[in-house]
Order: C-alpha cells, then sequence, then structure tokens
C-alpha cells in the first residue's frame, strides 16, 4: 500500500477489528455482503429445486469460505497500521 493511501479500514473506536473508513472500504464490504448472501440464496435455491448431490453442498459451503477468506485478505492489506 503507498504511504499516502488512507487505509480503507481502521480499528473501531468499541468492540474489536476494523471498519470500513473510505469509500473503498464501504464498497469492498458490500461487494462482499452481496456476493456472500447472493451464493448462499442460489446454493439455497439450487438445492431445493434441483435436488443436487450432497457434494455440491460441500462445494457450495467451501465457495462461501474462500469469499470470505478472500474479504479477510482484502481487509489485512488495506487496514490501518499500528
Amino acid at each position: 500500500m503507498d504511504d499516502d493511501s488512507q487505509p480503507w479500514f481502521t480499528k473501531r473506536q468499541f468492540g474489536y477489528g476494523y471498519g470500513p473508513s473510505t469509500w473503498q472500504g464501504w464498497l469492498a464490504t458490500a461487494l462482499f455482503l452481496v456476493i456472500f448472501v447472493g451464493t448462499g440464496k442460489f446454493a439455497s435455491f439450487a438445492f431445493s429445486h434441483y435436488h443436487l448431490p450432497y457434494e455440491w453442498v460441500f462445494a457450495a459451503i467451501a465457495l462461501l469460505f474462500v469469499w470470505l477468506g478472500l474479504f479477510l485478505w482484502i481487509v489485512y492489506t488495506h487496514r490501518e497500521i499500528g
């Protein structure tokens, strides 16, 4: 990250973790929520209407973990240090 750019995520005043502080952080958070919830809704619809095998359930859960890991990596690389 450049020295002159603002961190996308800063420490919370209360509690643990980081919260979005710039428009990039808010956009990343919104995209994560849309993709994460959309994947869950699509998987739920597909499994209930098309009776997919259970292996696909594990694949959908793995995909949700991939989205979560990607978002956490974005927060980690664009957070306030110190």
